[in-house]
């Protein structure tokens, strides 16, 4: 699900391999959602680039209509959630060159306080931290979303994109071990940086596996789409609906939630504004029993 972690060196293969000139590596003009990560031109181009836009649209599709975040509101939901992958304040990089601009982007996404932000372990901790982590991480945002709906509507959904990264990375087997058969609850969270000395145990498993023979960690363990010739880069909303695999379609149903949990906090907070309502209360109201539904490990 991830919008796909590649070092310097797999992002210029990939551009190599692509034919691209530096003139198609233009700065995002326009988010075309309907389909769907045009914005960087060829380093987002791809089909495996779309899985968390394409759940952020079912997503919003599956609310009951009174409760759906218009469809210009989505856009600006899936560009905040994209833009955790790839930030807009690093293509300045791209001024000096697209290695620049891939290294940038590795040394960005290698910070092991960003690592939250990915449903991912930092250097040192554990499992339970790392949710921990991430769950706060959730809640912080969607508070600021809540307080800025009225006064920055962009910004706001802008957070609520970042949120549904973090939701959606949580059901990518990339980022997490699940139990399918008991409610989808956690097992562990797997690793992407090294581990700091000291804290590289057996238990840990790395985004791309333990063998050391991925190349910039990718991995099938991240795609929204189940196996099959039939479902490679499947294109329309109908085709890659019927191609999503299950982890997927489990991250979909949590994106759901917390676009409806998002939606009516934001109702009741402004509602009760001039009784000088908490967000932070207000959101709390329904968001404990989400954590447990969806951030539970199993027993």
């Amino acid at each position: 699900m991830h919008a796909a972690k590649l070092g310097a060196s797999a992002v210029l293969s990939s551009l190599l391999l692509s034919g691209c000139v530096d003139t198609e590596l233009c700065v995002p003009v326009e988010t075309r959602f309907a389909f769907f990560s045009q914005g960087d031109c060829v380093l987002t181009r791809a089909g495996f680039f779309q899985g968390h836009e394409w759940l952020t649209y079912f997503a919003n599709a599956d609310l009951d209509a009174t409760d759906r975040f218009t469809d210009e509101e989505t856009r600006q939901i899936a560009e905040g959630n994209r833009r955790i992958d790839w930030p807009k304040e690093l293509l300045v990089h791209m001024n000096a060159s697209v290695l620049s601009y891939a290294n940038a982007l590795t040394d960005y996404t290698n910070r092991p306080e960003n690592q939250r932000l990915h449903f991912l372990l930092t250097d040192k901790n554990g499992s339970e931290e790392a949710v921990q982590d991430s769950v706060e991480e959730i809640r912080d945002v969607s508070i600021e979303a809540i307080e800025l709906w009225n006064f920055n509507r962009d910004r706001a959904l802008t957070l609520i994109g970042r949120a549904n990264h973090i939701v959606q990375d949580s059901f990518s087997a990339a980022h997490a071990a699940r139990d399918v058969e008991r409610s989808w609850c956690i097992i562990k969270v797997k690793a992407y940086i090294p581990r700091a000395q000291g804290f590289l145990t057996p238990d840990v498993e790395f985004h791309g596996g333990n063998d050391g023979d991925t190349i910039g960690h990718t991995t099938t363990e991240d795609s929204i789409y189940r196996a099959g010739r039939d479902c490679h880069e499947p294109d329309g909303a109908a085709r890659v609906e019927a191609c999503l695999s299950e982890t997927a379609q489990r991250g979909r149903l949590a994106t759901r939630d917390y676009l409806r949990l998002v939606r009516e906090a934001t109702a009741r907070y402004v509602a009760d504004q001039g009784e000088a309502a908490d967000p932070g209360e207000v959101l709390d109201e329904a968001f404990e029993a989400f954590v447990v539904d969806h951030f539970s490990f199993c027993p």
